[in-house]
């Protein structure tokens, strides 16, 4: 492993090591004037909207009401905010409670699938009826999603594993109403839906369900984060002496592999990133391993104060929040459906290679370039000069990887050689060499053998190449025809079987 220093997300978390500022809020009932002159607490419309949960973003249309915040006696909430020197400002009548501190924490994980990308415990609060067949065989939920597309556009081209660094700092925190208000643009829309779900109407309940999300916000907590997927090549990574733990475990201890192959050279690298940024002011997460960006880091950790987002929530489906009872059937069934419809078919399990073949990780991967599985028949021999009285006891040497074996070939009449060369029977003797090392070269011997010397009568050496071959050795003592298959390691290619192979 080789250590770049450590990456951006380091000199992030020393610049996001806040004071965790936490005091006792002040509330207070405010009068009519009192609540129309001050603020919204800040982020307090996020709360309010839809949330899809095949997409996993929030949707920009409103559910619940949070412009409303006088209550019968003309009267509302105002709440010492301590992030923002204190100032009071006012809470949605949806809102039933609301605190602020600031605290940022880093996580990490690692996945091997993309669909892990996500948290999947979501539908076990859920209220939503998905037969267990769909989950056991199709990645439900979360299948929209930016994360979910890039994993899923990398698996499709090589085998990777994945893992997930994100710094996440929470400055806010709303509970709602468990009746909450609804919105006025979504009791409009209830009032034109259909009554009933069925073929006819499926299109309008689609439509409500795109506008709005599958699920509302029941517990919102308001700030930033900085979320950074990395997918890693398996196989490239165990050829670098990688394994999948150990990529984990250095990433955790915030030390970054060497980004390049060294063993293949292979020009696209070990890994690759997809970031998200959520919250403050626009950054969208650039980081340079040479140069340090602290400045745009602080300036977007003190921007989340005034310009939060949502970055973690507890959910209920939308469903809940119709009044109407055929009304509220139907926007069940339809989440239902749109999450059958939107589902994928589940990624394939990693393979377990595990002391089964040479040169195989445990993964299925190969562990050293240059390798693969090379057969040789020995066609036939012919004009093979020996012993000048008697007979020509013809026998092969084949030496790969400093290796030598000896076959037995056949014993043939010197004075039938001698004469009928283009009459002699083919040899054809097969011989499985197993694993070779493919940068070392194929040596034939052929010999004369006596009792007291043996006579070498062919010697040639041939670099071996992918496929299936035939080349001839020569010489003045006879020829011999040889035929050779060598098939490369999974995963590897090129002349040698020396350079990687993406391979899903």
């Amino acid at each position: 492993i080789i250590p770049l220093i450590l990456m951006w997300w380091r000199s992030l978390l020393l610049l996001s090591v806040l004071l965790v500022h936490s005091s006792v809020l002040s509330c207070l009932i405010g009068t009519q004037r009192q609540c129309d002159v001050a603020r919204f607490v800040p982020g307090h419309n996020m709360v309010g909207k839809g949330f899809d949960i095949v997409t996993l973003q929030r949707k920009r249309a409103h559910v619940i009401d949070v412009k409303t915040y006088l209550n019968p006696r003309e009267t509302c909430i105002l709440c010492s905010n301590p992030l923002q020197n204190h100032a009071y400002q006012k809470l949605p009548s949806s809102v039933v409670d609301w605190s602020a501190s600031s605290q940022c924490s880093k996580n990490m994980n690692s996945y091997l699938t993309p669909y892990k990308l996500h948290v999947l415990s979501i539908f076990h609060q859920s209220g939503l009826e998905i037969e267990k067949v769909l989950f056991d065989n199709f990645d439900v939920g979360g299948t929209g999603s930016n994360a979910y597309k890039f994993a899923s556009q990398q698996i499709e081209e090589d085998r990777y594993t994945f893992s997930t660094h994100s710094v996440t700092c929470n400055h806010y925190k709303f509970i709602l109403s468990p009746t909450p208000p609804l919105s006025v643009e979504f009791k409009k829309q209830l009032d034109i839906l259909p009554s009933h779900y069925n073929y006819s109407t499926e299109n309008e309940y689609r439509k409500l369900i795109q506008t709005y999300g599958t699920h509302y916000f029941r517990l919102v907590d308001l700030g930033g984060r900085l979320r950074r997927l990395i997918s890693s090549r398996s196989c490239l990574s165990t050829l670098n002496g990688l394994t999948s733990p150990e990529v984990t475990k250095c990433t955790k201890q915030q030390i970054f592999t060497q980004p390049y192959d060294s063993a293949t050279n292979f020009s696209s690298g070990l890994h690759r990133y997809h970031s998200e940024v959520s919250g403050g002011d626009g950054w969208l997460g650039e980081f340079s391993i040479s140069k340090s960006h602290s400045t745009a880091h602080m300036n977007w950790l003190k921007s989340l104060i005034q310009y939060p987002e949502v970055v973690s929530f507890s959910l209920r489906p939308l469903y809940q929040l119709v009044p109407n009872k055929l009304q509220q059937a139907g926007v069940k069934t339809a989440i239902e459906q749109y999450l059958e419809d939107t589902s994928v078919k589940k990624s394939p399990q990693e393979p377990d290679c595990e002391g089964s073949t040479l040169n195989m990780s445990y993964n299925c991967c190969p562990m050293h370039a240059s390798r693969g599985n090379l057969s040789v028949t020995i066609v036939r021999g012919w004009n093979l000069y020996g012993d000048v009285i008697g007979k020509t006891d013809g026998w092969v040497d084949a030496k790969v990887k400093k290796t030598k074996t000896l076959w037995n070939l056949m014993s043939t009449p010197f004075i039938w050689l001698l004469f009928c060369s283009q009459l002699c029977q083919d040899w054809n003797a097969e011989f499985d060499l197993g694993k070779v090392d493919t940068s070392l070269a194929l040596k034939i011997e052929v010999w004369d053998e006596d009792p007291k010397y043996d006579d070498l009568l062919i010697e040639c050496m041939k670099y071996l190449i992918p496929g299936t071959q035939t080349f001839t050795c020569k010489s003045a003592l006879g020829n011999v025809e040889v035929k050779y298959t060598l098939t490369c390691d999974p995963h590897l290619t090129g002349e040698k079987c020396s350079l990687y192979k993406p391979t899903p």
